[in-house]
């Protein structure tokens, strides 16, 4: 594990229909759907009751419109300005290439799909990115950061964070399950996810 970090607060974005529908997004811009809103809501709303949670943090958001529109809740109830929040392309999320559009099974069901998991991390699809490429990306904004944060992206980034800052290996990485409607605070080596649903008000 590298050097010490502040803390962040990692948000995957709400819910949205190829979600539901078990659908690879990849860099593909799909909006959040009924319930994925209902769930940025409450995590905005469970972030702003976190002792010590500020204003003053960093805001950093994918590019992708359904981190966006998360982050988007997120703003509303701490009341920031669009300068406090910074589009960040480093935790766009990872991208699947031909593969977008399909569903997970079937990629898994494919012989090009490491049986593996081990070899799972440095594979790259045709036109995507690998784990190990996301991985690097994440560790450069990593570099930057000077305080405590919030990132609000997706799936396959949130992984690339835990496995960096709290030690996940890198085989257990790519089906390490990633919660929506939670966030999960990554400090001093450790992650910890929170149930927004059972803290909001």
């Amino acid at each position: 594990m590298s050097k010490q970090r502040p803390p962040i607060y990692f948000v995957r974005h709400g819910e949205t229909d190829w979600n539901v529908q078990g659908l690879i997004q990849g860099w593909t811009d799909i909006p959040l759907n009924p319930k994925g809103h209902t769930q940025a809501s409450a995590v905005a709303r469970a972030l702003t009751a976190v002792p010590g949670f500020s204003p003053d943090f960093a805001f950093v958001v994918s590019p992708l419109q359904r981190a966006r529109q998360t982050m988007g809740y997120i703003a509303e109830a701490l009341a920031l300005e669009p300068p406090q929040i910074a589009i960040e392309p480093a935790v766009t999320e990872l991208g699947f290439g031909v593969w977008e559009g399909k569903p997970f099974w079937e990629l898994k069901a494919s012989p090009v799909y490491p049986a593996h998991p081990e070899d799972r991390y440095a594979w790259r699809p045709v036109n995507g990115e690998s784990y190990e490429d996301g991985h690097i990306r994440i560790n450069q904004w990593l570099d930057t950061l000077d305080r405590p944060t919030v990132v609000v992206a997706h799936g396959a980034i949130g992984r690339c964070l835990i496995a960096e800052l709290a030690g996940l290996p890198r085989r257990d990485l790519v089906e390490l399950e990633m919660r929506q409607g939670f966030y999960c605070k990554l400090w001093n080596g450790t992650a910890e996810w929170f149930d927004a649903g059972a803290n909001a008000a």
